[in-house]
């Protein structure tokens, strides 16, 4: 099961890899302009990766309590959530759009982060379907489709980026507006392909698509009790990743190229312990429904066991491989010397990164989302924030100073997270399993 997740949500970062190599091509300007476009977009769309996270722990426990019955219907609540979801992330990315030239970046990357936006933004509605779809395949543990739909979208992204952003195969040359409208071409062929999926002979024991329904508020409002917490933490992970990248962009434009190849390099080696933390949602929601608290405690003990490995081979990658990985995106030896350094830096992270996503995994399993939302909460803007700003622009140590700043946060909540499981666990034996605890 996690095996496809893993492999999906690595050819989803390599959609924005294709980007930011496409970006390169344009110039420095471009692709400084793109790594910042590229965060606002990601900020927008955490709406609808948050607020779909409820739904494969929702599913997850309903199958396991062998309730397939309403699967179905719950599941078509959901895609409602996404419409309306959706269309609130895009208004979202087309306010901000409209916000750029009152924020302090350098004149120059203003229209080039307007001309992306402006494209890209509508891709959004596809996306909380995309979304939707994916928590039900993690929930029924057929996760193939994801996988092959993901390969599709990629294959789809490289032409369309090349046609539309560089002018290939006889189109205009759009720039970052081409990567944009690529962005949306690739987002609603996906929501389709995903569709027609889900309606198809795998999953008609579930019934997702066998009927049409209204919104209906009683179905929706569960799974928003699980997904507003969801949503609040990748908000506030996001939104501190995203205040790096704009405080790159007033630091320099040299400084956020290297920030974007650099975060492109490690958003790529997040998604290994990202896919495994989808996958441990969907298993620790099932034994939960089954009350079996033996079986979680295997599921905890394996999936940690799988995130130290995990965490190894992205750290010996970014050590040795740093410099070729860098050579991808650009030949500009400032811009080099710059992301070489902060991959040096990432490496420090890997293990409290993957550590802390398998954390946030496990416990949504469990249906506990609210502290862990309260302690992403203080490890990100009590510690990461303000140590990162600090070391940035009053103690002079620029670019490499927001990453000190971002290792300390993701330390922090690995910690406090690992603490919140471990209490759990021990409330849970103390209480004589799942059920006697609220």
């Amino acid at each position: 099961m996690a095996v496809p997740l893993i492999g999906a949500q690595l050819l989803s970062v390599s959609n924005g890899l294709v980007d930011a190599l496409v970006a390169g091509q344009l110039g420095r300007a471009e692709l400084a302009a793109g790594g910042i476009a590229a965060g606002i977009w990601f900020f927008a769309s955490l709406s609808c990766i948050g607020l779909m996270g409820g739904l494969s722990p929702t599913l997850s426990r309903l199958i396991g309590q062998r309730r397939r019955n309403i699967v179905g219907a719950v599941f078509r609540q959901g895609l409602w959530l996404a419409v309306i979801t959706g269309g609130i992330a895009t208004a979202t990315a087309l306010a901000v759009a409209a916000l750029l030239p009152r924020m302090s970046l350098e004149a120059e990357l203003v229209p080039l982060i307007r001309q992306y936006l402006l494209t890209a933004a509508w891709s959004l509605p596809a996306f909380a379907i995309v979304m939707a779809c994916r928590n039900a395949c993690e929930a029924t543990a057929l996760t193939r489709p994801v996988l092959i739909v993901q390969v599709l979208g990629l294959g789809i992204n490289i032409l369309a980026d090349l046609a539309f952003g560089l002018g290939w195969f006889g189109f205009p040359q759009f720039g970052l507006m081409g990567i944009g409208i690529a962005t949306s071409v690739v987002m609603i062929t996906m929501a389709a392909a995903l569709l027609f999926y889900l309606s198809g002979k795998r999953f008609a024991r579930y019934n997702l698509l066998s009927a049409f329904e209204g919104p209906r508020w009683a179905d929706i409002r569960p799974m928003l009790v699980l997904s507003i917490p969801i949503y609040l933490t990748l908000l506030f992970e996001a939104g501190l990743f995203v205040s790096v990248s704009l405080q790159m962009g007033m630091i320099g434009t040299i400084e956020a190229g290297a920030h974007y190849i650099a975060i492109g390099v490690t958003s790529f080696c997040f998604m290994l312990p990202l896919g495994l933390s989808f996958a441990l949602t969907a298993r620790m929601g099932r034994v939960y429904g089954r009350q079996s608290l033996a079986a979680a405690k295997l599921r905890i003990v394996s999936g940690l066991l799988i995130t130290v490995m995990l965490a190894v081979f992205t750290i010996f990658t970014l050590i040795v491989f740093r410099y070729p990985l860098i050579s991808l995106y650009t030949d500009d030896p400032e811009l080099i010397a710059v992301a070489a350094q902060l991959l040096l830096l990432a490496a420090l992270f890997q293990l409290s990164d993957g550590a802390q996503v398998a954390l946030l995994g496990l416990l949504r399993g469990l249906q506990d989302v609210r502290v862990p939302m309260l302690i992403n909460a203080f490890s990100y803007w009590a510690v990461a924030f303000p140590l990162g700003y600090f070391s940035a622009h009053r103690w002079g140590y620029g670019a490499t100073g927001l990453w000190w700043g971002l290792i300390a946060g993701l330390s922090v909540s690995a910690l406090l997270l690992a603490l919140r499981l471990v209490s759990r666990i021990n409330l849970y034996n103390r209480q004589g399993g799942f059920a006697a605890v609220p």
